[in-house]
């Protein structure tokens, strides 16, 4: 699971969490967390079946097409530039 992580960088993400959230929130944020991937694993495996949700009422899950979006450029307007002189001698 953390292959490509080092124990160095791993004890900085634990320090960054402890100053982020503090030691007292941290339960709470690391079972929301549990919620989150226990929630998210079980979306992965009902794939396309009907979820029955906290309530006991079933949501159908319906498939969603991408939407492209098309960007339109920004109108480009130039002005012509003054022409100017320079000087041959810097100025003090």
């Amino acid at each position: 699971m953390f292959g490509s992580l080092g124990s160095t960088e791993l004890i900085v993400i634990v320090v960054l969490v402890l100053i982020v959230f503090g030691a007292g929130k941290l339960p709470s944020v690391m079972k929301d967390l549990g919620k989150g991937v226990s929630e998210f694993k079980k979306a992965q495996q009902t794939d396309g079946e009907p979820v029955v949700s906290a309530a006991g009422t079933t949501a159908a899950v319906a498939p969603v097409s991408p939407q492209t979006a098309v960007a339109q450029p920004a109108p480009v307007t130039s002005q012509p530039v003054a022409a100017r002189t320079v000087d041959s001698a810097p100025r003090a």
